[in-house]
């Protein structure tokens, strides 16, 4: 018998006839081993379709083949070229290199038969066959017409799933327009009697109308929810309008139902001829949606706020932990280096009190960047000298940048007022993040600051000859927590905040910061601030350098802050005494005079402020009371003040800034 001859005509015509009615691919897949697996006595079957640059697995006896994209290779080629291919090592092949260990290791012998149609290939793939079937089920023609017709058969099923997934993203594209036009296209006519009852209501639905229930011969006081009826100001108004007989519009109450909803009313008296009012005619719309909208935003504006308060008290908290050693660690570095220290103990001191300063300075803009995002930043407005605080910035930064590839230039225009008004501490924290960055992004050449008066403005230019910057990076450079040119910083401190708090605080005083630079070439910040010269009322004469020695009272309950405050307070020849907290402030208070109380704020047993409260209120005493306190926020400065504290200074605090400040006194 001839291969040709393996099956009959009339068998292939049975076996083409249960193709045609098979519903869905196991249906054909059972059709196919049903057929075949005598023949072959094959583990799995695979049917493949080629699409553009690989092959689809469009069915499967087995589930880890499904969904699988196979490579094109050599050995597929010669299947399509050949009609079939033997593969005696399957899982050495390029096509199974994606199959797992187990599942490559489990592949025998596998037979593949190429089908070609008018506009599509595929291959059938059958895993473990017996090599004895092989021959006779290649060279049979008609079995090849069965191939045809099994691969005609799943891609006629693929076609229908997608015809069916584009008719089911139609039918729910439709729906969800259907449910949109309904909860938009809510509105529905109503008619009253002269009564103000509710006669007629006519809605676009045909059935199960929830407004005709609700509404038809029913008052609006009978609708209400409890929460309306206590509004009563609201319905007593409406009242009067109604006596009027006056026209209403977008009139919205809550009405009683088995969910609650809202509509808004807008209402037209009637009359008849002989104009006697007959009632009102109007339109309503349901608002439920929107209503819960408004309550759904209102929760998260809440929730928002919350948040932020809870944020602000973390950062108050964190604030006074971290101040408060911060204080006792610089401070104690700057009594050491005001000692007799050998060459090499005062350069590891400096490495330490520029490290201490460098951390002081990212708590310092962490905290300033949660205060300009919450709006509560203040800025002073009293006279400063220009001239002095950039001759302070630059010699700090001589200090700090010390470099002898870097060539660091002032120039200052003289028509700069020595005094203008505005706030010093903010002016000098801008410049010196503008004029560090130049350092930090400048390995040598020169740094350049300008300062002149351009149209009314002071005009502050800071050229650097650097790294510069990308055109692509520039939307970058002034937003928080961003940094450019990492990988070729001179230096890498810093979180980022910088330039965003610089370029927000100029703005708080009404100015602006602009920028040009070419990568590779350096850049130029320029800065435009309005000023207004001191008045000579202003300006306070200098004071005297000797001041008496003054008995201090420092309630502290932090010991290492304790011996600091008292080497500092020593060091100016002042008397010290320490009470660990306000309670035993203010038992000293009663049993000695002093001339100031340091205070500190957050303290166990009694508190900074309601220790001065007692000192106030009890004592009677108007004893001057400076606040040295880690809680360095407006509103804890706030809270200072309105108990009767006179000055706050918060930590970490500078030999000279508490020198000052008593000096003051």
């Amino acid at each position: 018998m001839q291969n040709s001859d393996l099956i009959t005509v009339s068998e292939l015509q049975r076996q083409l006839e249960s193709l045609s009615q098979c519903n869905d691919e196991i249906d054909i897949l059972a059709t196919i081993s049903a057929f075949l697996q005598p023949l072959l006595h094959y583990q799995d079957c695979i049917i493949l379709q080629k699409i553009d640059k690989h092959y689809q697995t469009i069915g499967t006896s087995n589930i880890d083949f499904y969904d699988q994209k196979w490579p094109h290779c050599r050995l597929f080629l010669q299947v399509l070229k050949n009609s079939y291919a033997f593969c005696n090592n399957p899982s050495e092949d390029l096509e199974f290199n994606f199959l797992e260990g187990n599942a490559k290791t489990a592949l025998k012998a596998s037979l593949l038969i190429g089908v070609s149609t008018s506009n599509e290939q595929g291959i059938f793939i059958f895993t473990n066959v017996d090599i004895n079937g092989v021959s006779d089920v290649v060279g049979s023609d008609l079995i090849k017409l069965f191939f045809q017709q099994a691969f005609y058969a799943f891609l006629n099923l693929m076609k229908l799933h997608a015809q069916t997934h584009q008719s089911i993203l139609l039918l729910d594209k439709f729906s969800q327009l259907s449910s949109l036009f309904k909860e938009l296209a809510s509105e529905w006519f109503w008619r009253t009697d002269l009564n103000m009852t509710f006669i007629s209501v006519n809605n676009i639905e045909s059935e199960n109308n929830t407004y005709a229930q609700l509404f038809i011969n029913k008052k609006i006081d009978n609708l209400l929810t409890i929460n309306e009826r206590k509004n009563t100001l609201k319905w007593q108004q409406f009242s009067a309008l109604l006596a009027e007989y006056d026209d209403f519009s977008g009139f919205e109450f809550e009405v009683y139902a088995v969910k609650p909803l809202w509509v808004s009313l807008n209402g037209k008296s009637q009359f008849d001829d002989q104009g006697n009012f007959i009632g009102y005619l109007g339109i309503a719309k349901d608002i439920t949606f929107s209503k819960e909208r408004e309550a759904a935003l209102e929760s998260e504006k809440l929730k928002a706020e919350e948040a932020s308060q809870t944020k602000s008290k973390f950062l108050t908290i964190m604030s006074h932990e971290i101040r408060t050693p911060m204080n006792a660690i610089m401070g104690m570095i700057e009594l050491l280096l005001d000692t007799e220290l050998t060459k090499e103990q005062r350069q590891w001191l400096d490495y330490a009190n520029s490290s201490a300063d460098i951390l002081y300075g990212l708590i310092t803009d962490v905290l300033d960047f949660s205060k300009i995002e919450s709006g509560t930043i203040l800025l002073v407005n009293k006279p400063l000298n220009v001239k002095l605080l950039i001759e302070n910035i630059v010699g700090q930064l001589h200090i700090i940048e010390d470099s002898d590839d870097i060539i660091f230039s002032v120039s200052i225009s003289d028509d700069i007022p020595t005094f203008i008004m505005g706030d010093e501490f903010r002016l000098g924290q801008i410049l010196f993040n503008i004029i560090g960055n130049a350092f930090k992004f400048t390995r040598s050449g020169r740094i350049l600051l300008c300062v002149s008066i351009v149209d009314g403005k002071l005009n502050f230019t800071v050229q650097d000859s650097g790294v510069g910057i990308a055109k692509k990076d520039l939307v970058f450079i002034f937003q928080p927590f961003r940094q450019v040119n990492d990988g070729i910083n001179r230096k890498n401190e810093g979180v980022g905040l910088g330039l965003s708090i610089s370029k927000n605080l100029i703005e708080l005083m009404g100015g602006s910061i602009t920028v040009d630079t070419q990568l590779g070439l350096g850049s130029t910040f320029t800065i435009l601030i309005p000023f207004a010269e001191a008045p000579i009322s202003e300006m306070k004469p200098e004071l005297s350098a000797e001041h008496p020695v003054l008995s201090i009272l420092v309630a502290e309950d932090n010991k290492t802050n304790q011996v600091l405050i008292k080497a500092f307070l020593q060091k100016l020849n002042h008397k010290v005494t320490i009470a660990n907290d306000g309670a035993e402030a203010i038992e000293f208070m009663k049993l000695k005079k002093f001339d100031l109380i340091l205070m500190d704020i957050m303290m166990p047993t009694m508190d900074g402020l309601t220790a001065t409260q007692y000192i106030r209120n009890e004592l009677l005493s108007d004893i001057p009371i400076y606040a040295l306190t880690a809680n360095a926020a407006t509103d804890d400065k706030a809270s200072c003040f309105k108990v009767g504290i006179n000055k706050v200074l918060t930590k970490p605090i500078k030999f000279e800034t508490l020198k000052a400040s008593l000096n003051s006194l």
